[in-house]
């Protein structure tokens, strides 16, 4: 399996588009048709989607015309992120963090 069809596979199930997935190659210096020969390059891919995803969404939009629609399954895919970024260490980019504001002390 190379890169390029590692990332369609994870990606592809959320709706994002083989342009855009050629785009995070793109950003990240991976070349697309290099074989995945183990762990190792599956977390420098999970890396890369990790660094772009958020990017990405910044300006995803669901799109309906003339009876063709293409629409993001969001939640989906904030979720799958969460669940990336705990499993590689990195910080969860797409879900805001909670304060605590007008608290007194007592």
């Amino acid at each position: 399996m190379s890169n390029q069809e590692y990332l369609t596979t994870i990606l592809g199930k959320f709706g994002v588009s083989d342009q855009e997935i050629i785009l995070i190659m793109i950003e990240q210096g991976i070349d697309p048709n290099s074989p995945i020969s183990g762990k190792a390059d599956t977390v420098v891919l999970k890396t890369a989607i990790h660094a772009q995803l958020p990017l990405m969404l910044a300006g995803v939009q669901d799109v309906s015309e003339g009876g063709y629609s293409i629409k993001w399954n969001l939640d989906g895919i904030k979720a799958w992120y969460s669940a990336l970024a705990g499993e590689l260490g990195l910080p969860d980019l797409l879900t805001p963090v909670p304060t605590v504001t007008g608290v007194k002390p007592w």
